[in-house]
């Protein structure tokens, strides 16, 4: 099998509304009034340019298999931190086969050529993954009553 095609997420693709369904019912519960309504318009202002924000997509074959995000502002317990790695989704049959990898590494390659100096992510559950990509952790602390790791990585 191929190792898919990375494309850069166009607002007016017909995967949007989908994503948004997704990436809501995953993350909802780490945000104030956010679900697909607010993250399909989101979506809507993603760039396809090299600039941020951006959401880097995964196929595989034709078939969508998984999303990262290159946001500003998406931790509300670290507002002078930017830009965030966020909503790493990978669909559940495809899970398992190092897309997490190449995703991230993609959002690194990105957010590099993009100009950033440094790169955040915050997760619940994740940090040795990301941490397998050069990330450091660089706090502990709570979101909206949920645990979560943050950590960054420089960018060269």
């Amino acid at each position: 099998m191929s190792e898919g095609t990375i494309t850069l997420l166009d607002g007016a693709d017909p995967l949007t509304a989908e994503l948004a369904r997704l990436h809501a019912a995953e993350w909802g519960h780490l945000y104030r009034n956010w679900d697909g309504a607010v993250a399909q318009a989101e979506f809507s202002t993603h760039r396809t340019d090299g600039s941020l924000p951006a959401t880097i997509v995964l196929r595989q074959e034709g078939e969508f298999v998984g999303t990262v995000s290159l946001i500003h502002g998406d931790c509300e317990a670290r507002t002078d931190l930017d830009p965030w790695l966020a909503s790493l989704y990978i669909v559940p049959e495809f899970r398992g086969r190092g897309h997490a990898h190449r995703l991230i590494d993609a959002a690194i390659d990105h957010a590099a050529a993009a100009g950033e100096q440094a790169l955040h992510v915050f997760t619940e559950s994740a940090t040795e993954l990301f941490q397998q990509h050069g990330f450091a952790e660089l706090e502990r602390t709570t979101l909206h009553g949920q645990s979560i790791v943050i950590l960054r990585r420089e960018l060269s």
